[in-house]
């Protein structure tokens, strides 16, 4: 896994802590969703041929928005 890949997933993740936030969910609440994102995309790069930027960010883009995790997930 390189470097500017796991970048993206920090950014991501980061932004669904954010509106988790936001949204008032409870701390717990929020290091689940993050953990469990974060285990899910995991596994899908392990799955991956390839793992570039590009690659990660159409795994980020099947998962959903933040916006839309939070929202499923609240």
């Amino acid at each position: 896994m390189g470097i500017e890949s796991d970048q993206v997933v920090y950014e991501y993740l980061s932004r669904v802590g954010d509106v988790a936030q936001q949204r008032q969910l409870p701390s717990s609440t929020r290091m689940r969703l993050v953990s469990e994102l974060r285990n899910e995309i995991d596994r899908h790069r392990a799955r991956a041929t390839v793992d570039s930027p590009a690659a990660v960010r159409r795994i980020l883009d099947q998962l959903g928005s933040p916006d839309d995790v939070v929202r499923s997930a609240g």
